[in-house]
């Protein structure tokens, strides 16, 4: 599984580690810190993975995910090596090119976020993210299936 998580220094790349080491199921693979991106190997859900990296106090939102060499089920990281459009950083598509797609977003005053789409099979789409600046209260989100806002909500 590869993340993006939001490191300033070297003390966030610590506690990121820190809470790393503390999951026998996860293998901390690769931490770059001037990237911001921590690559893992693991049995565990990517969930799971997400909520022990935010533990460490930074935000983290899955960027990619594969198989083992082994396993021939491509799922995000071996593969094609490309360029995911506004994320700006090198993602590997599955050999199926089943797909991915990020969008980032941003509201009224600080509100923004980043939001990311990985077609796992022809029937299920992985969405994962975050959104900053919110105020308190329920919120929604609505995702159009082609971009098209003509008939907003429908």
């Amino acid at each position: 599984l590869e993340f993006a998580v939001q490191m300033q220094c070297q003390g966030c790349a610590d506690a990121v580690r820190s809470v790393l080491r503390e999951a026998p199921d996860v293998r901390l693979l690769e931490l770059r810190l001037e990237a911001q991106t921590v690559l893992v190997e693991t049995t565990a859900a990517a969930e799971r993975v997400r909520e022990l990296l935010e533990k460490s106090g930074r935000r983290a939102v899955l960027k990619g995910m594969g198989g083992s060499d082994d396993s021939k089920q491509d799922l995000g990281l071996s593969g094609r090596g490309d360029t995911c459009v506004g994320f700006g950083v090198p993602t590997r598509l599955p050999a199926a090119n089943l797909g991915a797609a990020v969008a980032a977003l941003s509201g009224p005053g600080a509100v923004r976020g980043l939001v990311r789409f990985l077609q796992v099979s022809p029937t299920r789409c992985l969405v994962d993210g975050a959104v900053d600046g919110l105020p308190p209260g329920p919120h929604g989100i609505h995702i159009h299936e082609f971009g098209d806002l003509s008939r907003p909500c429908d």
